[in-house]
């Protein structure tokens, strides 16, 4: 499971993409221990700020995706989805997805607002995991995303903190929500816990 954090640090879309291939394997994993039906859909849905972020960040992700099955042992390829704010808003009917990624750092406080009920949807409803990638000055606290540092997750600190330190594109605050361990179990919730069990065996019911 992934480790919550109170600090954050900035993140740059490559190191996001490192962050995103590590991730996967172990949210897919996860998934289908907690559902009863295989996962035919889309594992990864990255959604951009618009149509220019799409033609400039879009043909890198497409190309990411295509070396990585290239040098990969395994024939499967990672099912992508590379979708824009606007477009994913009037969609009738969405997908959901192991992982949704919105890569937004340029995007406002103000027309962030107009796509709140978007991310809410995608984090209740249509994904199993959530990252968002905003300015620094956004703060999406009060809608149950928790600031997430990259480099503090041991796995992967030496893979990719050159390429943090090191990268020149627009950079931005990582906010994350999983639905399966944004909340620990009670005790009261655990099966232990039911029906008495120190009774079993003991008393005809």
């Amino acid at each position: 499971m992934t480790q919550h954090s109170s600090n954050h640090s900035n993140i740059t879309l490559p190191l996001l993409i490192d962050y995103v291939d590590a991730l996967l394997p172990s949210l897919t994993t996860q998934v289908g221990a907690t559902s009863s039906q295989p996962n035919d859909n889309a594992e990864v849905l990255w959604v951009l700020q618009d149509k220019d972020a799409q033609l400039a960040i879009g043909t890198q992700l497409n190309s990411h995706v295509a070396n990585q099955s290239h040098s990969s042992s395994t024939a499967d390829m990672q099912k992508l989805q590379i979708s824009t704010l606007s477009k994913l808003f009037h969609q009738p009917v969405p997908e959901r997805y192991t992982l949704a990624c919105f890569w937004l750092p340029t995007l406002s406080s103000e027309l962030l607002q107009q796509y709140i009920p978007l991310l809410m949807r995608y984090r209740d409803l249509y994904a199993a995991h959530v990252l968002i990638a905003l300015d620094d000055t956004v703060d999406l606290k009060a809608y149950g995303f928790t600031p997430f540092d990259v480099l503090n997750e041991q796995p992967l600190e030496d893979k990719v903190i050159n390429k943090a330190k090191s990268a020149s594109s627009d950079s931005a605050t990582l906010w994350q929500f999983n639905l399966y361990d944004y909340k620990q179990l009670p005790n009261w919730l655990n099966a232990d816990y039911w029906a008495n069990p120190e009774n079993w065996g003991k008393n005809r019911w």
